[in-house]
């Protein structure tokens, strides 16, 4: 899977949104929030092709969690991601 074109990753503050990108500017309509680890997964494969193991991977890495956690939050932000329409199959 990866992310549909036109997304961008942008931190206000300590806040993390993933936005539209068109050619008419940012579409602010669209903004998904984001914790850290959740930005750090998406920058982390924008724009390649990922899996949700690549995540899980990656959040073994970084956070020091077993591999239970990482697979049930991936799962979650993933179903929220799916929700949201940013995900290509």
């Amino acid at each position: 899977m990866k992310f549909k074109e036109n997304l961008n990753l942008r931190k206000v503050g300590d806040e993390y949104m993933m936005v539209s990108d068109s050619d008419a500017g940012l579409d602010y309509t669209r903004v998904i929030s984001l914790n850290e680890s959740a930005a750090y997964l998406v920058h982390e494969v924008i724009p390649a092709e990922f899996s949700p193991v690549d995540w899980v991977g990656l959040l073994m890495e970084r956070y020091d969690v077993s591999h239970e956690t990482a697979a049930c939050d991936v799962q979650m932000l993933l179903e929220i991601l799916t929700e949201a329409g940013v995900l290509e199959q």
